[in-house]
């Protein structure tokens, strides 16, 4: 959704196993951060640098892009992380925030998720507080499915939810995914 807006350079915090630099056009100047040294050993784009989201190791201005995707709710306090996030950012450069609502996944957790400290229902009010300029764009359907038992479990057990639902399910499983993008500009 965002990669034909990044001109860089751009600072993928939480940046994992590199998905968001493998899309990247190889002129945009791309730098990835995690606290995950198995991330990152993982990860073939470069540089990559170990470290907190918190307490970023750059300077002021850095960044004409910074990115937090699906990352935010690993921490007590994003807007900790937002606050940094903005402070490597230039002047009228992006930030981007994605997350997935706690009625996601709706056909393997019909009760929902609980509340984490970043998912869609309160993200764009956290972002709000640090960027003089947000808009949101939220996301609410069937995207992609799974066609096999084996598939079900596998996303159950990357996603924390009981595999015995697993069981339970009509093939293909078509999850219905909300959630949402929040864009900040600093002004």
């Amino acid at each position: 959704m965002i990669v034909p807006e990044l001109c860089g350079p751009v600072l993928d915090i939480g940046c994992g196993d590199g998905r968001l630099a493998s899309l990247l056009d190889a002129s945009v100047t791309w730098t990835g951060l995690d606290s995950s040294p198995a991330q990152l050993t993982a990860n073939p784009f470069r540089p990559v640098v170990l470290g907190d989201m918190r307490a970023l190791p750059f300077r002021e201005e850095t960044f004409a892009d910074v990115t937090h995707l699906w990352c935010l709710y690993h921490v007590d306090d994003p807007s900790v992380a937002i606050g940094e996030a903005r402070r490597v950012l230039r002047s009228g450069g992006h930030y981007y925030a994605s997350t997935a609502a706690r009625d996601n996944d709706r056909e393997l957790v019909p009760e929902g998720y609980p509340s984490s400290s970043f998912d869609a229902e309160e993200a764009p009010s956290i972002v709000a507080s640090m960027f003089e300029k947000i808009e949101t764009e939220r996301w609410d359907g069937m995207f992609f499915p799974l066609e096999t038992v084996e598939a079900v479990r596998s996303y159950c057990r990357h996603n924390y939810i009981a595999e015995e639902r697993a069981e339970t399910v009509d093939l293909p499983l078509w999850l219905t995914k909300r959630g949402v993008l929040v864009r900040g500009t600093k002004c």
